[in-house]
């Protein structure tokens, strides 16, 4: 797996580049040639970028007092594509040139890059999604990750940062099994805002400018998740947060003792809700890792948290009988050809509920051995 090299430590006249295209348009001030883009967009550009700079670092070809854009060369871009091709598939591989073409535009207009075009094009020509052998849907992804929680409870064996790590991993595959947020709400949450407590409920609450479809979304948690939440965030987060002590601690000497942390309570947690081994924030690349990892250690197959929609896209499609349009709402998808008829915050809240309702019956019924088929019928 190829890591971005953090902003932070980009060469200078990168860094500085980059800050001044994404400065905002004030009144009459013109912002940057980045400022008209949303963050989300900003950040994906420059995670791109921080590919091709992690290559040049890697082979000490990173060049630390270039000037912004310079190291951009056919070269560069013809090590790196073969760099690439050992860890992407042709699709990720040809957006990743496509998105280095427009972040270098971006930093240093006045360069022709129309070679770096060229390449893009005959990347893009060549790309082919790859098969997938994906055939699960949401209530499987459920059950595993519930599965993966208990064994993580019932891990004597295991030391406890290690349990509360495969804990976390189970609420996730659980938790967007049955909420299948994009990648970068989901690895995001964060406590007493966008996951939030209201009254005994668990609630996801994104603003208009969080989504990609810029409308508000919100969803309630299913109360069966409550458990693993409040066990994850009472006992298992806090130990994630506190592993780097006790690390600490036993370097400093085995009869070291680590003082247990204090933790709030549960309806006043704040920061993010996914946290690492080494007590820091789960990053968009932990997140990703952790969810492919984990499912392809419970299921046998390497899900991206992508896959998570378009498995409940088909279990909503086959199992949700009458609910017309209930995958365009559980997924958020605006689409042009339904008319006025969209799915707002409060329609996409049903519709939630609703996959929530199908999930727990195939899983109650899987459990049994058996599977409910299709119904035309609405469910109760």
């Amino acid at each position: 797996m190829i890591q971005a090299l953090p902003v932070k430590d980009w060469p200078a006249s990168e860094r500085l580049a980059w800050d001044a295209a994404c400065e905002p348009t004030v009144r009459l001030r013109r912002g940057g040639r980045a400022a008209h883009m949303r963050p989300e967009t900003q950040r994906d550009l420059a995670r791109r970028y921080g590919y091709f700079l992690r290559y040049l670092f890697r082979t000490r070809k990173l060049d630390p007092a270039a000037s912004a854009g310079t190291q951009v060369t056919p070269k560069a871009v013809k090590g790196f594509i073969a760099f690439a091709r050992q860890h992407w598939g042709s699709v990720t591989l040809a957006q990743s040139v496509f998105k280095l073409r427009r972040f270098a535009e971006i930093i240093r207009p006045e360069e022709d890059f129309s070679w770096l075009r060229q390449i893009e094009q005959d990347l893009r020509a060549d790309a082919r999604p790859k098969l997938r052998r994906e055939n699960v849907t949401s209530d499987e992804l459920l059950e595993a990750g519930e599965s993966l929680f208990r064994e993580a409870e019932d891990g004597k064996h295991l030391d406890t940062t290690e349990r509360a790590r495969l804990a976390r991993n189970g609420l996730m595959v659980a938790l967007l099994a049955v909420r299948p947020l994009r990648h970068k709400n989901f690895g995001d949450l964060t406590l007493g805002t966008t996951f939030r407590r209201i009254d005994s409920c668990w609630w996801i609450v994104l603003e208009p400018e969080d989504t990609k479809a810029h409308r508000a979304d919100e969803r309630r948690v299913p109360d069966y998740l409550n458990e693993m939440i409040e066990r994850y965030l009472s006992v298992h987060r806090p130990i994630l947060l506190a592993a780097p002590v006790s690390r600490r601690a036993c370097q400093d000497g085995c009869g070291a003792q680590v003082q247990p942390m204090k933790v709030p309570r549960i309806e006043n947690l704040s920061g993010p809700l996914w946290i690492a081994t080494t007590g820091a924030p789960l990053t968009y690349s932990g997140v990703g890792a952790a969810i492919t990892d984990t499912t392809e250690a419970v299921t046998g197959i390497r899900l991206s948290p992508h896959a998570f929609r378009r498995a409940a896209k088909a279990t909503a499609t086959y199992f949700g009988g009458a609910h017309r349009r209930l995958a365009q709402g559980v997924l958020q998808h605006r689409d042009d050809r339904v008319g006025a008829k969209h799915y707002d915050s409060s329609s996409t809240a049903r519709a939630a509920l609703e996959l929530t309702a199908i999930v727990r019956e195939l899983t109650g019924t899987l459990s049994q051995g058996k599977r409910r088929r299709p119904s035309n019928t609405a469910c109760s």
